[in-house]
Formats: structure tokens, sequence, C-alpha cells
């Protein structure tokens, strides 16, 4: 992959974090990116958007950047509890938020 490209696929995935509304945690767990590396590629850009870009483009091209996220379609998980509840999840979840709400649902009442 060529220096251009890199940046550019590096581009893609900052602004399609940012887009989310996830945090960087969850984010990086969803799409397999290390946390570190994104954080890397976020302060990169942050940092070059203090210098100006056009200096730096050859004269007759502007930068892009492309900001719609490819998004995978969530297929929905329906989960059956010992106590006969059901719980049925149409979105990607923390793995620790959801087993806490399991045995939360499944304690005992009273």
């Amino acid at each position: 992959m060529k220096k251009a490209e890199k940046v550019a696929y590096w581009r893609q995935q900052v602004d399609a974090f940012q887009a989310s509304g996830l945090t960087v945690k969850h984010y990086c767990a969803q799409t397999g990116i290390a946390v570190a590396t994104l954080h890397y590629w976020r302060k990169r850009f942050a940092d070059s958007e203090s210098t100006p870009l056009l200096a730096a483009v050859p004269e007759g091209f502007l930068p892009v950047t492309l900001a719609a996220p490819v998004r995978t379609p969530v297929s929905p998980v329906e989960i059956h509890l010992l106590s006969g509840r059901s719980l049925k999840l149409a979105a990607p979840v923390d793995t620790h938020w959801l087993q806490t709400l399991v045995q939360i649902l499944e304690r005992p009442c009273g």
C-alpha cells in the first residue's frame, strides 16, 4: 500500500469512528483496529489540521475526504434466559454490559 493510500485509509477510519458515536474501545473492538493505532492516527490528523493542507498539495489538485462510513448490517440476536425472559439485541453491545444485565435479570427476586 502506497503512503497516500495508507493515509487515505486511516482518514476514512478516523472519520468513521467520529461519525459512529462509539467510544474508541467499542469502535476498535467492532472494526478489529488496535486502540493505540486509532489514537495515533487521530493525533496525527489533529496535528496536520493545524498546518495548511494546500501547501502540501500539488498545484491543480485539492484534498478529498470521503465521509460516508461503510456499515455492515447487523442481524438481531435473541437470547433466551433460564427465567423464561428473552432479550432481543439489534446492535452490537459491550460484552461486559451484557453479562451484567443477564446476571441481574437471572437473580432470584425477594
